[in-house]
């Protein structure tokens, strides 16, 4: 059985092994860390920046989260905050501004919703706490659990990580992806991506993930590829900023960051500045895929819709997601995610 030691993912991929099992590092519970009131450090640099007026933006964004949390740990918004993707989100976007589970300040969300996720968790490791799209929930809660793992003292986590990363291996079908049920036939690049995410910061996490998996996802979004950059939704047709923001978010993560695919789809993006369907979820993907193509793509990105998110921002803290996907709680953290890109702390954001 190959393991694959930190930093090695893109080699692992693109090497040929036998058993062929992914897991980068070995990530144990911590069982403390020390309090701090605002971000643990910064990794930025010349590419990212953190000014005033986006770390109060940030600050007002988790002010926001942290008193609209309800006592179980899910949010207030009917409907949506209690699916275990949205409660993920949301609790990611304190520990991607460097918030830990034993701060004083923000410590007891982060543990609150950690209690939630793996108390929801179904018996074949499913993690939607009851939304209509299971899978869309599953992918991002087993993202949110893989980014705290090491971080809390919880020995629940390892065990529910364990099974939510089963669940997605298990479930891939036929094409390479995934859809909306656990046991879909068909597959979309949506829902794909979110499970191929979530598989990378699994592996960053040190749980194994089967190199075979990964492989198969990447053919099904190259399958998806439109000639001239993005991604269809089921095929190869009607790209949009979106997909082709998710798209290029897993092709980078998947060691294709200097595929032809990834490039076309860096410069579609650049060009389709008018698409602003779903604008925080594809905010969200957007801001990860273009920070991962560097350069023109993410200084260009950074210097306009960073700024344009932060004027989005409601008086009470949160970014509304009425017409959005999954309400106001999910286009908050989203928001808050898509520009904490600029402190680099989360595994996850790292290229």
């Amino acid at each position: 059985m190959r393991r694959v030691r930190p930093g090695t993912w893109i080699a692992a991929l693109a090497a040929s092994a036998a058993c062929g099992l992914l897991a980068v590092g070995a990530a144990s519970p911590a069982t403390s860390e020390p309090a701090h009131t605002g971000p643990v450090s910064t990794r930025t640099g010349p590419e990212t920046k953190v000014t005033p007026e986006l770390e109060r933006a940030v600050q007002r964004g988790l002010d926001y989260l942290a008193r609209t949390q309800r006592p179980d740990g899910a949010w207030s918004d009917q409907g949506y905050g209690q699916v275990s993707g949205v409660v993920g989100l949301a609790m990611m976007s304190f520990l991607a501004h460097g918030e830990t589970p034993d701060d004083p300040k923000y410590g007891p969300v982060i543990r609150r919703a950690v209690d939630y996720i793996i108390r929801t968790q179904e018996a074949n490791g499913l993690l939607s706490g009851g939304g209509g799209s299971p899978m869309y929930s599953h992918g991002f809660a087993t993202l949110a659990l893989a980014e705290v793992y090491g971080m809390i003292d919880d020995p629940r986590l390892g065990p529910a990580l364990k099974k939510a990363v089963g669940l997605i291996v298990s479930s891939q079908n036929r094409l390479g992806g995934w859809r909306y049920s656990v046991g879909s036939a068909d597959a979309d690049t949506t829902v794909s991506g979110a499970q191929m995410i979530a598989l990378r910061a699994a592996a960053n996490a040190g749980i194994e993930v089967p190199e075979e998996t990964i492989r198969r996802g990447v053919e099904y979004y190259k399958s998806c590829y439109c000639p001239g950059g993005g991604f269809g939704y089921t095929g190869p047709g009607g790209p949009n900023r979106t997909r082709g923001g998710i798209g290029l978010l897993v092709l980078s993560l998947s060691g294709q960051y200097r595929s032809p695919e990834a490039k076309a789809t860096a410069d579609f993006l650049l060009a389709s500045g008018s698409d602003r369907s779903y604008f925080y979820y594809m905010c969200y993907y957007c801001s990860q895929a273009m920070f991962q193509a560097g350069g023109k793509y993410w200084h260009e990105w950074n210097e306009t819709m960073t700024p344009a998110l932060i004027s989005m921002q409601q008086p009470d803290g949160s970014w509304s997601g009425a017409s959005d996907i999954g309400g106001t709680t999910a286009g908050t953290a989203m928001a808050i995610l898509a520009i904490e890109v600029n402190y680099n702390l989360l595994p996850i954001y790292q290229r």
